[in-house]
């Protein structure tokens, strides 16, 4: 056996005997699994086998397409049934979702052997799409009404924490009759109170502030931006009458956060998430769209650089510039672009902030654009000795800045305002635009000083 896999092998047989003294960490545990697949099948299959049903649905969740597949393929339905009813509702319906895509009859028996209640979870929060709250909402919640006690609260926790051993406790969530919210108590304050005393009488002591809450259907935008303003460990959904539907926690959103920054990585370089984790055929089909995109504006780019092949030929020291022109450029658009579509994302700003948001870059664009060209024409004269030269790099610097600068912020609220996804697009127009426009400007002007 290879070190690799003994290490990993040593390190599962400590995780799954409980030789450590924290819980099991179902990341690390595939992590570990996902070595032993590579290298040997048998034992990754062995040591699949000897996870607990409370902790195999939350290790499978966090396995890598291809292994994720095989490894349900391989388990008995009823196996993965008594697993998915440890997750809480949301982790269960990406579950049953992901199921879903590889083998819709495994997911219809699996589904079936699910309990009525949890068939009745899953179904509800199935129905909202990646975008919107409800997604990431968990049915799982603790609540009380006015004239409930302390010592009933008391009794939900137990009950709860028996219930739902790993969902987090954080604020218990107050109703009236009908099940709308009216405020949330954290459960540090009510440690502080005696027994008999109902909740109706805490609030009127706390005097809580109106509590934060957001709809199922609200997008995840809005979601992200509520959590991060108010540094939000939890907060309540619900529904147009108020009605609490569920909670959402920031375990979740940390999660979300994350997968919407490394989704716009990958679109802003052409690629998609999910192919790079299945097949090599897949990825290169997808790279190689985009390259040939990428050569076409190369050889728009070429074709401009062709046109005044007379001119450098005279003039040698503008074939050392030009990159440094475009490429200065370049760099302007990308952060331009990458900051807008940022925003874009988390629902900041839209097509009517064009203005705003064209002014602010433009104003950037035009500071660094000025210092820029000073410092590039600087060192033009220094190492060429050529006054109008450097007039030309200078003039070209700053026009390109300014281009680029407006247009990373133009090319993504454009792109949103007819319905194109901002972060595929983007950086190929960008590319585009910096390096003719750069190009263009450069030799343009110094044709027009140095002829």
């Amino acid at each position: 056996m290879k070190n690799s896999v003994k290490k990993h092998y040593s390190r599962l047989n400590g995780i799954l005997k409980h030789d450590v003294p924290i819980r099991p960490n179902p990341t690390k545990i595939a992590k570990s699994l996902d070595k032993l697949y590579r290298y040997d099948n048998g034992l990754f299959f062995a040591k699949l086998a000897a996870i607990t049903d409370s902790q195999l649905a939350a290790v499978l969740l966090e396995m890598p397409g291809d292994i994720f597949e095989t490894a349900v393929q391989r388990l008995p339905h009823h196996k993965v049934a008594a697993a998915v009813s440890y997750l809480e509702s949301n982790e269960a319906t990406d579950f049953m979702q992901r199921i879903r895509q590889y083998n819709e009859a495994y997911a219809d028996k699996l589904y079936s052997l699910l309990k009525p209640h949890e068939q009745r979870e899953i179904t509800a929060l199935s129905k909202f799409n990646s975008d919107q709250a409800g997604a990431y909402m968990q049915t799982e919640l603790l609540s009380a009404q006015l004239h409930e006690h302390v010592k009933d609260v008391k009794e939900k926790i137990r009950r709860f924490r028996r219930e739902e051993p790993t969902s987090p406790i954080v604020k218990l969530f107050v109703t009236d009759e009908k099940q709308r919210l009216i405020a949330t108590l954290h459960f540090s304050d009510l440690i502080l109170y005696e027994d008999a005393k109902s909740i109706e009488e805490i609030i009127a002591e706390l005097k809580p502030h109106k509590p934060l809450m957001i709809r199922p259907t609200s997008p995840v935008g809005e979601l992200i931006s509520l959590f991060e303003e108010y540094d939000l460990s939890i907060i309540a959904v619900v529904d147009s009458q108020g009605v609490l539907q569920g909670r959402i926690v920031y375990d979740d959103i940390y999660e979300l956060i994350r997968s919407v920054e490394t989704d716009q990585v990958y679109k802003m370089v052409g690629l998609d998430d999910e192919a790079e984790e299945e097949s090599i055929q897949s990825a290169y089909k997808k790279r190689l769209v985009w390259l040939f995109v990428n050569l076409g504006t190369i050889l728009m780019a070429s074709f401009v650089i062709g046109q005044y092949e007379t001119l450098i030929v005279s003039y040698v020291a503008l074939a050392v510039l030009m990159p440094v022109v475009a490429a200065l450029g370049g760099n302007t658009g990308m952060q331009a672009l990458t900051v807008t579509i940022r925003r874009l994302a988390l629902g900041e700003i839209d097509y009517a902030s064009t203005r705003t948001v064209l002014k602010r870059e433009a104003m950037i664009a035009l500071l660094n654009g000025t210092v820029m060209a000073g410092a590039v024409s600087s060192v033009s004269y220094l190492w060429f000795g050529d006054s109008y030269l450097a007039l030309a790099v200078a003039l070209a610097v700053f026009s390109n800045l300014m281009v680029a600068g407006s247009a990373g912020a133009l090319i993504p609220l454009g792109l949103k305002k007819i319905g194109v996804d901002p972060a595929v697009a983007s950086s190929v127009l960008l590319t585009t635009t910096t390096d003719v426009f750069g190009f263009f400007i450069f030799l343009f002007t110094a044709k027009l000083i140095l002829s």
